[in-house]
Order: C-alpha cells, then sequence, then structure tokens
C-alpha cells in the first residue's frame, strides 16, 4: 500500500513537467456589438482587428493557464430611425484563462478555455449618420460629449481552439473566444460583446 501512495505522488509530481510553458503570438479578426438599453435602436455588429501574445504555463498535461495581452478594436452600430451611429474602441486587454484540453504530444490538441479579462481604453471614436449627413468625431468632443465612455472595461471570456503542430515543437493555433462584457461603459448601462477568430503561433520557451 506504502508503494502505490509513493508511486502516485511521483506520478502527480511528474505529470506537469511533461508540459511545457509555451508563448503564443496570435492574430484575427473581431466581431463587436454594444448592447443598448434604448426602445427603436436595432444593434448590428462591427468587424475589427485583434493581435497579442499569450504565456501559457502548465498545470497538468490537460490543464494550463494562459495569460494574455491583446490589442482589440471593439464597438457596435445601431440603427435608429433617420440614421445610425457607430462606436468604435482602441483597447488593451489583459486576460487570464484556464485551458482544458487534451496533451497533444506529437499530434492535435483540442481544448476549452475561460477566465476573466479586464481593458483599457486606449481611445474612442463615434460615427454618426443622419438624413445624409455623416460626422466622425472622437466621443470626448461634441455633438458626442455626453456619452461619457468609461475607460475601464471588464468580464468573462470563454471558448474553444485547436493546436496542429507545424515544424518541430511549434505548433499552429486556431482559436474562438467570445468576451462579455460585465461593466457599464456608459451611463445608460450599455456593455460589450466581443467575439474573436485567430490564429498564430505557440512556440516553447521552457
Amino acid at each position: 500500500m506504502r508503494k502505490l501512495v509513493v508511486l502516485a505522488g511521483l506520478a502527480l509530481i511528474a505529470a506537469p513537467a511533461t508540459a511545457q510553458t509555451t508563448l503564443g503570438l496570435k492574430g484575427g479578426v473581431g466581431f463587436g456589438t454594444v448592447t443598448i438599453e434604448q426602445e427603436g435602436v436595432e444593434e448590428e455588429s462591427v468587424s475589427s482587428f485583434v493581435a497579442g501574445m499569450e504565456l501559457g504555463v502548465p498545470v497538468s498535461n490537460a490543464l494550463s493557464l494562459r495569460f494574455g495581452g491583446t490589442y482589440a478594436q471593439k464597438g457596435g452600430s445601431g440603427n435608429v430611425e433617420g440614421g445610425k451611429i457607430t462606436l468604435g474602441f482602441d483597447y488593451v486587454q489583459l486576460s487570464a484563462l484556464a485551458r482544458v484540453g487534451t496533451s497533444g504530444n506529437g499530434g492535435v490538441s483540442v481544448g476549452v478555455m475561460a477566465g476573466p479579462w479586464a481593458a483599457y481604453r486606449l481611445s474612442c471614436e463615434v460615427e454618426g449618420t443622419l438624413e445624409g449627413l455623416s460626422v466622425v468625431t472622437p466621443c470626448v468632443d461634441p455633438p458626442f460629449a455626453d456619452f461619457e465612455i468609461k475607460t475601464l472595461d471588464f468580464g468573462v471570456a470563454f471558448g474553444g481552439g485547436v493546436e496542429f503542430p507545424v515544424a518541430g515543437s511549434v505548433r499552429l493555433g486556431l482559436d474562438a473566444l467570445y468576451s462579455l462584457g460585465l461593466a457599464s461603459i456608459d451611463e445608460d448601462d450599455s456593455k460589450t460583446r466581443h467575439l474573436t477568430i485567430q490564429s498564430g503561433f505557440v512556440i516553447p520557451i521552457g
């Protein structure tokens, strides 16, 4: 019995050692919307660019933690009677996701991930169109200064991905991640929604 306990302990200790710390460099496209709590407004998504990197820290063969930093363009569009308003935000977003999946030793790795994120807004732009007239301006300038878009946003993200071996220990990753904003970004309780589809290389660094 004592031998079995010792062997089990050694197996638990050795399990994380079979995995490697990785650096992921990824980019792709995002589809964002902003929930607008106002009658008569029809929400639409806008497409944008995302790019970033992530540090993958193994916990076991099946579980790893992914600490990411991303430049993300978010926003959304709303159709109103006689016109349209489009919001565009540039964010630096930090995330800490837990990924559970197959080990992928020598083959394909498939996994799911979830965790919190927080974002700091770098810029904000409003495009308004009404009866053929169009104006593009920062959110802080008239006539849109009353929007009072908040600087910080946060929420949870969840999704899945697959990684393929391409050259030696370097892998090609493809992810789909949905970021659900939980914070109100203005006084009207609007919230961000963002779907990211991205790909890139996952490189072992330790």
